[in-house]
């Protein structure tokens, strides 16, 4: 919020008089006395009551009894202009407020400006001098607690709160107490649990017996429950194997052949057509029998007589002439053919080690085998010229070996010499003499001590020239020869293990090839064809292979299905095997006799006919025209229920009645064994099954009378064991303390949860606001210092300055002036942080006690630059400061005398 005006009353000396603000930065400027703090009182008695009455207070009640207190005007960046009325004789002090065409109260005035109260206005947004001392000292714990405290990142509240977690927490339990409920509980149950140990170490022995009492009761009830599941598994065996007999039958039922279910009507119908066929075929007997008779033809009267009865049946074999040929025809066919692709296959078969049960396959599309042909080209030619290219390098890396040898060999002194220049050492002659010389020259006068002393320098120095005097190389060039020949045979021997490296992985590709090759020869049966060479060339045969196969496949088929229709034809002959001569002839033979026979009979009945008189011949017409009708009526039946002729109908209706009666039976025993039987049932195995369940049955019912028994045992010896009763008021009483205790328990630890996730809370918060603090204090104090200093940062928990070249201070160490400007920018700091918020003005009691002429200037430049964001109202009675104000073209405001 923003004050936008003032008006007093009457409060201390100021009677009837306004005072108006600016929305930004003014100075109110005054002599001493003027009544600066009385106006900062009163804007605190508007907001939050008037201050009560003391001794030590000063009292702001005007004394000539005028009205006691004004009226405050403030922009609220949600009720827009508020004016709050406060008057100490009227409604008991409390305020009213007016906003919005509207009035409230007191606690409409706390709910505008929440969360700012009379602590937060006085330690917060009012800046005094004796308040800058009090925050000398500040720490990082210290600075996140005013975070807090400030509502910044947190609320005052919720530090309330947390304490008050914590000391209800600390009623209940403290870590080294003895009062709280909870410590006298552990204590009491710790006691209790040491009497129990001593109690069950008498009584150890009753621990083992419940243990063995609990594991037998766990026994004896799998047990039951497995022998109930084995008896009801015993009962489904029992009931199948007394239905043994019916599921048999449902078998064989089952496996017959199906036929469809033929009506009563349909029945009827065909019975009717066979009983009127019959019946013309008698009476045409009958009337051929008289013809033959009374024609010269009564000799074959037998062959005729069997002619006439079977005229119907060979009629139709004779009729399915052209289609028999035509069948016997395509069977000679089909047999050449499939002789032929034997032959055919045979050769390939013999030369691949195929064979038609696992035929061949190629997997691969043709470019993809051309790049493997072709990767293993390449992987060859590499290959080679890998080889070929070690053999020379091997043949060039002897010669060098054995031309090195041969310079080793004639320039021997030169690495005897160097062997002799390695193992240099000191001229010990020399190096004792030296010595003596000096030993000498302690004994010697002055002027023979010098001379002394210089020989004995001599001699040691010629003593340890041999260490440091290098000798002129006269094999500097054949070293030089013999380096580079060194070099040269590292690099072909380098040389040598890249190639060997090369032909080694080549290998292994090429084996790494072979294996796949030889996988993919098995997967596809491809036999002795494991080259990827013929899978190119020798495609064709696998092609041709896999067609001869199936070719094969359809020709074996068809073939079955005509040597079947054949043998079918053959069998509906053997009727005519005692009368004509076909026995053991083939079909096709037996269909040119029949034809014969029949040709014979024919014109033995045109004999007959042309004989015999006319009422005859109209008489067998019309017995054979019915015959006809008939033939036509029973067509569509014969063909619905697949009877070749008339005279196969008692036998068709026979098999068809015992189908009907199949089904109506299968349809019974389906309903009486529905559930009983899986697919997996095994009739030969149901009995011996019976036999095993029983017998686990009974051996569960023993062990279980046995365990019965060690039960009762048992239970016998804990009631022996529990007569006393002691270890049981012992559990019994362990179990009550621990029922409270736990309770004691969840209640400490929700109290002291609460607090804690409060507690990381308000610490995750401020520990959020702190650097930024810290960032914003920094621009501060470098706008007050004019940049003299470069950050304010945390050091071990202590604010620490840093100066421009890099000097740091504490703040015990800095002037007083330049300790207040710090303060005074972590203060700022901590206001901008909240400017979002715009709790309330920033309001300054002449805080600048301790500042010099320029620090004042830099201090009202950051009244100017911070009122950007909040409003700022400065009380001085300071000319200094006046002169700043009106050098930055900052408000003043004079105040009179009431």
């Amino acid at each position: 919020m923003k004050l936008i005006a003032i008006e007093l009353v009457g409060f201390g000396k100021w009677q009837q008089h306004k005072i108006e603000f600016l929305p930004k930065n003014q100075l109110l400027f005054g002599t001493n006395e003027a009544g600066k703090s009385t106006i900062y009182q009163f804007i605190q008695a508007m907001l939050f009551g008037f201050p009560a009455k003391g001794k030590r207070k000063k009292d702001y009640q005007p004394k000539n009894g005028a009205a006691y207190g004004g009226r405050l005007w403030f922009d609220h960046p949600i009720y827009g202009e508020v004016q709050v009325e406060r008057f100490k004789g009227q409604n008991k002090g409390q305020a009213k407020v007016y906003f919005n065409e509207q009035i409230g109260d007191e606690t409409t005035l706390e709910k505008m400006i929440y969360p700012l109260t009379k602590e937060l206005f006085q330690s917060v947004f009012t800046f005094q001098q004796e308040q800058l001392s009090q925050l000398e000292k500040l720490s990082e714990e210290e600075l996140q607690t005013s975070l807090l405290s400030l509502g910044l990142s947190g609320s005052q509240q919720l530090l309330l709160s947390r304490e008050d977690y914590f000391k209800t927490a600390q009623t209940i339990y403290k870590g080294k107490g003895s009062q709280p409920p909870l410590n006298q509980k552990l204590n009491a149950y710790q006691s209790l649990q040491q009497r129990i140990n001593e109690k069950e170490q008498q009584e150890r022995p009753f621990q083992q017996l419940l243990a063995d009492l609990s594991d037998t009761e766990r026994q004896i009830t799998e047990k039951q429950q497995t022998i109930q599941e084995t008896k009801q598994h015993l009962a489904l065996v029992e009931k199948q194997v007394m239905n043994l007999p019916l599921y048999e039958e449902l078998q064989t039922i089952n496996q017959s052949k199906e036929k469809p279910v033929l009506g009563r009507e349909d029945q009827e119908s065909l019975l009717s057509i066979y009983q009127q066929h019959r019946f013309l075929n008698e009476e045409l007997t009958r009337l051929n029998q008289s013809i033959a008779t009374q024609s010269e033809t009564e000799d074959q009267s037998e062959d005729y007589q069997f002619y006439l009865e079977e005229e119907e049946h060979i009629q139709q074999l004779l009729n399915q002439r052209y289609d028999i040929d035509k069948l016997l025809s395509e069977v000679d066919w089909m047999t050449q053919s499939l002789q032929q692709n034997q032959q055919e296959m045979l050769p390939l078969e013999k030369q691949w080690g195929w064979n038609s049960v696992h035929p061949p396959q190629l997997s691969f599309e043709e470019h993809t085998v051309n790049e493997m042909r072709e990767e293993m080209v390449g992987r060859a030619v590499k290959l080679q010229n890998a080889k070929t290219d070690l053999h020379l390098l091997e043949e060039e890396i002897a010669t060098r070996e054995e031309n090195l040898s041969t310079f080793e060999t004639m320039n021997k002194e030169m690495f005897q010499k160097k062997h002799q220049q390695k193992n240099k050492s000191i001229n010990l002659l020399f190096c004792g003499i030296a010595g003596l010389f000096l030993l000498l020259s302690f004994f010697l006068p002055v002027p023979i001590r010098y001379v002394t002393f210089v020989l004995s320098a001599g001699s040691l120095v010629v003593g340890l020239l041999p260490l440091f005097y290098q000798p002129k190389d006269t094999y500097k060039n054949e070293k030089r020869q013999w380096q580079e020949k060194l070099s040269q045979l590292d690099y072909l021997n380098d040389q040598l293990l890249k190639i060997n490296t090369e032909i080694q992985k080549l290998k292994e590709e090429e084996q790494e090839m072979s294996r796949f090759i030889s996988q993919k020869v098995k997967e596809n049966h491809l036999g002795r064809m494991d080259q990827v060479e013929f899978w190119l060339t020798h495609r064709t045969d696998i092609t041709r292979y896999l067609i001869l196969i199936n070719t094969n496949q359809e020709l074996e088929h068809q073939l079955r299905e005509d040597q079947k229709r054949a043998a079918e034809l053959a069998e509906q002959t053997e009727r005519y095997t005692a009368r004509l001569p076909i026995a053991g002839t083939s079909l096709g033979e037996r269909i040119r006799v029949i034809g014969r026979f029949a040709d014979k009979m024919e014109k033995v009945r045109f004999a007959q006919e042309y004989q015999a008189d006319a009422y005859t011949r109209q008489t067998i017409r019309e017995v054979k025209e019915k015959q006809q009708q008939v033939l036509d009526q029973a067509r569509p039946l014969l063909y619905r229920f697949q009877i070749a002729s008339i005279n196969e109908i008692p036998s068709k209706l026979q098999g068809y009645q015992e189908a009907n009666a199949n089904h109506k039976r299968k349809q019974e025993l389906q309903g009486m064994l529905a559930g009983l039987y899986t697919e997996f049932s095994d009739p030969k195995q149901l009995q011996a099954k019976q036999f095993e369940l029983s017998q686990a049955i009974k051996e569960i019912e023993s062990s279980i009378q046995e365990l019965q028994k060690k039960e009762q045992k048992l239970l016998y010896q804990r009631q022996q064991m529990l007569a006393d009763g002691t270890l049981d008021e012992l559990y019994q009483e362990q179990a009550v303390l621990k029922t409270e205790i736990e309770e004691l328990a969840l209640e400490w630890s929700s109290h002291q949860l609460a607090g804690q996730l409060l507690m990381d809370l308000l610490t995750e918060l401020s520990e959020q606001q702190l650097p930024n603090l810290l960032n914003k204090a920094t621009d501060y104090f470098q706008l007050l210092t004019q940049k003299a200093y470069r950050s304010i940062q945390l050091h071990e928990e202590q604010l620490m300055i840093i100066r421009e070249d890099q000097q740091r201070f504490m703040l015990h160490e800095l002037s007083t002036g330049t300790r207040d400007q710090v303060i005074m920018a972590v203060r700022f700091a901590f206001l901008y942080l909240q400017e979002q918020r715009s709790l309330c003005p920033i309001i300054i009691d002449d805080g600048w006690l301790h500042y010099d002429s320029k620090r004042k200037e830099q201090l009202a430049q950051l009244f100017a630059v911070f009122s950007q964001q909040q409003q700022v109202i400065c009380f001085s009675s300071d000319n200094e400061m006046v002169s700043y104000y009106r050098k930055l073209n900052q408000p003043i405001i004079e105040l009179e005398g009431a």
